[in-house]
């Protein structure tokens, strides 16, 4: 039997396992270059783990502790098959064992099996779209579980998933800034009317970004004389401030001019989001601008927006009576 490519024989040998109720083992492979010449693929039941049971080691703290190894699993078992490249740079399996000194695994739980458990594109878009709307990974598998009808149709476990959400967060931990920028500038390209202004520290850390979009820029123009600013969010993971910039319309009806990140509350931090608020709006600075209260920000409203009127939210100020005011003028009728 010959295969075009090493990776058609892997696929192969564990198509068989997966029938047969085993699991595989990738072995040696001897190379040329870049060319693979030989490989073997065992049962994952090959050979022996070490006989040590517990190991003994020092924690961070200096204490001795034993940690246990995991259950055996090997046996000795000698099935395999050897692959080897032909002249015509095609694969044929040179030799094969079929025989195993060990019990295969029952059709029920054969989709538990390592080597024929990944997780697959359905898989990884629902963890993304749970993720997105604040689902734990747990909840994505279960929602897998349902909709493919069984956990054995999923093709992975939970831990599975998991570790490949470790792994993705991981990979992108030291890109995720870049990653949000370049979403803005792919936002800008398809509407060259979308803006966004940012910053980065010595380090490259992103420090402050804003963007308001074309809608955004509009409804500034019809009802921009008042703008309301809430910097009491936090994003959980990043710890980054989230500002939007709120107006009311003819309706009544609240309308989005805007909004940033910043990474901390400092003066600067303001100063630079009002500055860049108003280059993008035109220059033209609002009447009046509502916030809540924070002595960084009245600062730099002062500084830069010196014509518009600054008042406090009337939401911030009940919410902070009940621990500014004492009991007995809070009870107070006429107060």
């Amino acid at each position: 039997m010959t295969f075009n490519t090493i990776v058609d024989a892997e696929r192969f040998y564990k198509n068989y396992a997966h029938n047969a109720g085993f699991s595989v083992r990738i072995g040696q492979q001897k190379k040329e270059g870049e060319e693979i010449l030989t490989k073997r693929f065992y049962c994952s039941r090959e050979g022996y783990s070490s006989k040590e049971k517990c190991t003994e080691v020092v924690d961070q703290l200096g204490k001795k502790r034993k940690t246990h190894n995991v259950m055996e699993t090997r046996c000795g078992c000698e099935a395999h098959i050897f692959v080897k490249i032909c002249s015509d740079k095609k694969y044929q399996i040179a030799s094969m064992v079929e025989h195993h000194n060990h019990g295969f695994v029952s059709p029920d739980k054969r989709h538990l099996l390592r080597s024929n458990r990944y997780v697959n594109e359905r898989a990884k878009s629902t963890l993304f779209n749970c993720h997105k709307a604040s689902i734990g990974t747990s909840q994505a598998y279960r929602l897998l579980h349902v909709s493919e009808g069984g956990f054995e149709n999923v093709g992975c476990t939970l831990r599975d998933l998991q570790n490949y959400y470790r792994d993705l967060r991981t990979k992108i931990k030291n890109a995720d800034a870049q990653m949000f920028v370049a979403q803005l500038e792919r936002k800008k390209e398809v509407n060259p009317a979308f803006f966004y202004d940012f910053e980065v520290d010595k380090q490259g850390r992103l420090m402050r970004v804003f963007w308001p979009d074309a809608t955004s820029r509009k409804n500034y123009k019809l009802f921009g004389d008042v703008v309301s600013l809430d910097s009491t969010y936090t994003t959980n993971q990043y710890n980054m401030i989230f500002v939007p910039f709120t107006g009311v319309n003819h309706h009544l009806q609240s309308v989005f001019l805007g909004a940033a990140f910043l990474a901390n509350e400092k003066i600067e931090s303001y100063v630079w989001l009002f500055k860049t608020f108003l280059k993008e709006m035109g220059g033209a600075a609002p009447h009046l601008i509502i916030t809540d209260e924070d002595v960084s920000m009245k600062a730099a409203i002062s500084q830069i927006l010196p014509e518009t009127a600054h008042r406090l939210c009337m939401w911030h100020i009940m919410e902070k009576v009940p621990e500014k005011v004492p009991p007995s003028v809070r009870d107070d009728q006429d107060f």
